[in-house]
């Protein structure tokens, strides 16, 4: 079983007008290979609105595929306005967990980004 560490950041879209901050976290997958950093793409609050529930409407991106930073991943659905999030860092889709038609509270787990050749948790 690898040791875990969990860091927490907050990162604004390059070139988007988005009023947010997107929370990052960072997991720290320390395993016999060495050091696997994974990032979780959460569903984030969006400023001024309040919302506590999105419905995932379409994955723009699938597993496997490389993302660069700014670039939409998934389309997310409030009761009031539907908007892309865009992938906090650079690296690969490793593990999509809220399929669509998917209800994620504000803050839950969405999926998980690396590099290639990292593994995402079972």
């Amino acid at each position: 079983m690898p040791r875990v560490r969990r860091q927490q950041a907050f990162c604004s879209p390059r070139g988007t007008a988005r009023k947010y901050r997107q929370r990052v976290f960072a997991y720290d997958f320390i395993t016999k290979e060495g050091i696997a950093i994974l990032t979780s793409l959460v569903v984030p609050k969006t400023g001024g609105m309040n919302t506590t529930k999105v419905n995932v409407v379409k994955w723009l991106k699938s597993e496997g595929d490389a993302l660069k930073q700014g670039e939409p991943v998934v389309e997310l659905e409030t009761e009031k306005v539907s908007y892309e999030l865009d992938a906090p860092v650079d690296g690969v889709l490793l593990k999509i967990e809220a399929r669509e038609p998917a209800e994620v509270e504000v803050g839950g787990l969405l999926g998980y980004i690396g590099q290639p050749g990292d593994k995402a948790p079972a």
